[in-house]
Formats: C-alpha cells, structure tokens, sequence
C-alpha cells in the first residue's frame, strides 16, 4: 500500500473510531435516537449522521457496532486502535 492510500485509509479509520466512541461513551443517545426512527436502514442512518455530526458512512458503523462494543474493555480496546492509527498517520506525514 503506497503512503496516500495508507494516510487516506488512517483518516477514514479514525473518524469512524472516534464517532464509535462518543457513541459508546453516550449511549444514552444512540439508543433514543434509534428508539425514534420510524423508517428503515436508510433513515436511521441519516438519524445517527445527523445526531453525531458524522457522514452517513460513518453513522453506518455506528449502528453496525454490536452491544459488546459498550463494554469499558471493547471501549479502551477502541481507544488504544485510534491512539496506534494516530501515531501512524504521524509518521506518514512528518519529513
């Protein structure tokens, strides 16, 4: 994988982590507005985009996360994922 295709891929991971966990850390919200939605896949990704400030690609992920996702380990699991892609990406784009 060539240096732009990594970055681009680290940029796409990281967004859909870091939405992953502020859904985990409020799940409060992620369920009341699943728990709202009336329509089919396509609105409740629209509603999750709109809830999180996130792409429909992204909220996509978001409802795909299975409930041992929430679990505090699964949670800093996710966290030290995003930390390791960070660094990465930081290597990519230093001199």
């Amino acid at each position: 994988m060539d240096d732009d295709t990594e970055r681009q891929s680290l940029v796409t991971s990281i967004e859909i982590l870091n939405a992953c966990i502020r859904a985990v850390e409020n799940p409060e919200k992620l369920f009341r507005v699943c728990a709202n939605v009336s329509g089919g896949r396509d609105d409740e990704r629209a509603a999750v985009a709109a809830a999180f400030e996130v792409s429909d690609v992204v909220a996509g992920a978001i409802l795909d996360m299975q409930v041992r996702r929430f679990m505090p380990r699964s949670i800093e699991q996710m966290r030290n994922e995003l930390a390791r892609y960070a660094r990465r990406l930081a290597e990519l784009d230093s001199p």
